[in-house]
């Protein structure tokens, strides 16, 4: 007989609601009692009713794609690269985007679930709310899974870039051109990539003996009205303000160019700024952007050859690493750095 919700509360010795609360990544158990459960869940390898029953269905020629964000322009290159993959090779694709939710994210995973997939292709939140016991589930089963970026302490198939050498090589060039009061307007904190470009600009500022100034430091969300309001409020102090602005994507870095125009701050004869991503409609802004590269089509292309690779092959690698090449692309959004 299965295991089930009134099961895990006995074995943990605790009701069941509070089983219901961990498994829905709620609030209201002690820490303790959260990690108790988990455990227990972990040890007598425990799903809901909806992800037991797909993990045991036959192959449906389909997988799931979880992205963060369904109107970010790199997510919608990354999709394609998963569409036509998956096409080429007679698999049909189900998308979910968590709209960075955690809570959202884990309904969209049991729902795929519940729909069969054959495997899962996850773009993951990274926050402090963030619950991967259904990742460890999946991998205790060997479900495909293919994760777009790295979850820590878990081995899983990824594709990526190198994110901290690539804003590494960003914030580099903006030394390079004589720059040393440079700001970083950083991803939010669900993002792992955001946290490795942050990683990445500090590292820069270090090799070069440039002191870290964490008033240089903002974090903002991923849309072109955050990086504007960010700018507005950066560029409207009285202070010694940046030189330049190394920004987590290209979203944030318009918003931002847009904001000291409207300062009437010139860019880039007062202000160079970096973006990430290389959007297609970067290069087509009043101000064309200097950016990093993210091949997104290509790491969609990669992941579902990885995920099918896994579905059809028993002998595939489950953790296996891809790390694909970013680039510089310059373009009229810096300048060399004038007192």
């Amino acid at each position: 007989m299965r295991i089930t919700i009134s099961d895990i509360a006995k074995l943990a010795n605790v009701s069941k609601s509070a089983v219901s609360i961990v498994l829905n990544n709620k609030t209201g158990v002690s820490e303790k009692t959260r990690k108790k459960i988990l455990d227990t869940i972990k040890k007598h390898k425990y799903y809901p009713d909806q992800i037991a029953q797909s993990l045991a269905a036959r192959e449906t020629k389909s997988i799931g794609l979880i992205i963060k964000e369904i109107d970010n322009p790199y997510f919608s290159k990354l999709m394609k690269g998963v569409y036509d993959a998956c096409s080429k090779l007679g698999y049909s694709v189900l998308l979910g985007s968590s709209e960075l939710s955690a809570e959202k994210e884990s309904e969209i995973i049991n729902a795929l679930l519940n729909k069969r997939v054959d495997g899962l292709i996850i773009s993951p939140l990274q926050s402090e709310e963030s619950n991967f016991t259904y990742l460890a589930n999946l991998l205790d089963d060997h479900y495909p899974v293919v994760v777009l970026g790295e979850v820590k302490n878990y081995s899983t198939s990824r594709v990526d870039i190198d994110n901290i050498k690539a804003a590494f090589d960003a914030v580099s060039y903006l030394i390079k051109l004589g720059h040393r009061r440079i700001a970083h307007f950083a991803g939010p904190g669900h993002s792992g990539h955001g946290q490795k470009r942050l990683e990445g600009y500090k590292q820069a500022l270090i090799d070069n003996n440039i002191p870290i100034n964490k008033k240089y430091i903002l974090s903002v969300e991923p849309y072109t009205l955050s990086g504007f309001k960010a700018g507005i409020e950066l560029f409207s102090k009285n202070c010694e303000l940046p030189s330049a602005v190394f920004c987590y994507n290209d979203l944030v870095a318009i918003g931002l160019i847009n904001a000291l125009l409207e300062l009437k701050i010139r860019v880039p004869e007062k202000v160079s700024v970096v973006g990430f991503d290389n959007i297609d409609f970067s290069k087509f802004v009043k101000i064309p952007l200097t950016t990093i590269q993210m091949p997104a089509y290509e790491i969609g292309e990669t992941a579902a050859t990885l995920i099918i690779n896994q579905i059809t092959n028993s002998s595939a690698l489950l953790n296996e690493n891809i790390i694909l090449e970013h680039k510089l692309i310059e373009r009229n959004s810096c300048a060399k750095y004038k007192k």
